[in-house]
């Protein structure tokens, strides 16, 4: 017997050191998660370790098991879309570009990116950077138009765009409908943010949440109820705006199954989504 999905969806984060992907989502699947943000690292999903015959038979095994890829995610330490360097910012566009294809191939619908890294000591001048994460961005829409894939633009407290504010302003110049966000609700938390009236803000290009613990002076991913993300005020937000995205359980920590399984008994059920 399948299990009951929760209406949330799990990230592959905590799990891409110790097993791949396919094992991890099957066992966060026996919890009732579904629509899952698979992490890209070589061992656990890498694009160059799959050839088009390895990847239809990851597709596909995960068709067989009824486990759905919401999202591909490349960890935000390998690569910087807004470098000043021009190779750096080729090599991210390169990476992500990978990400989109192996995306479709498996039936995914995106990719969560990082957009991009700046030093906290000395970053360089602000429209600088949203000049150079503009045009890698740019570039990877063009790649991900015909491949039905989307891009979300993931909060986060070490970009050149880690607030509402930035971010609603920097998505002005882009408005393509395939550029969205991933609203991090921890990331949020860190950087003092109002998560309700950003998710308001965001609401008509908001595609995905991710949804951990965390605190206004320790940046982390703690399972629910460890820190003081207000988790009551972020559901009736998503519930008043319509929010019909995945709500992905990002908890990063050595016992994912366990703080996942917690977590999930502290949040109340979405509704669930209509998929294509």
């Amino acid at each position: 017997m399948s299990p009951v999905e929760t209406g949330f969806g799990g990230s592959t984060f905590s799990f891409m050191w110790s097993e791949t992907a396919l094992s991890a989502m099957r066992r966060m699947r026996t919890l009732g998660l579904n629509d899952f943000d698979a992490l890209m690292v070589p061992g656990h999903l890498w694009h160059d370790e799959l050839d088009a015959s390895a990847r239809r038979a990851l597709a596909a095994a995960l068709k067989a098991d009824g486990i759905r890829i919401e999202s591909l995610n490349l960890p935000a330490l390998d690569h910087n879309l807004a470098s000043v360097v021009p190779e750096a910012r080729a090599y991210a566009v390169a990476l992500f570009t990978e990400a989109l294809r192996l995306g479709a191939d498996l039936g995914g619908q995106a990719v969560v990116a990082v957009p991009g890294r700046v030093s906290g000591l000395f970053a360089p001048p602000q429209p600088l950077s949203e000049d150079y994460l503009a045009h890698s961005l740019e570039a990877l829409l063009k790649v991900a138009e015909p491949l039905g894939q989307k891009i979300y633009i993931e909060s986060h407290p070490q970009t050149p765009i880690p607030t509402v504010d930035r971010i609603e302003r920097f998505l002005q110049r882009i408005p393509h409908p395939l550029l969205q966000v991933a609203y991090d609700v921890s990331n949020a938390e860190y950087v003092g943010e109002d998560q309700a009236d950003a998710l308001r803000r965001l609401a008509g290009r908001l595609g995905q949440v991710h949804l951990s613990d965390g605190t206004r002076t320790s940046w982390r991913h703690d399972r629910v109820g460890l820190g003081t993300v207000d988790f009551a005020a972020v559901q009736r937000t998503l519930q008043e705006i319509g929010f019909a995205g995945v709500q992905v359980l990002e908890i990063i920590g050595s016992t994912p199954m366990p703080d996942i399984a917690a977590s999930l008994a502290a949040l109340e059920r979405p509704s669930r989504r209509a998929r294509p």
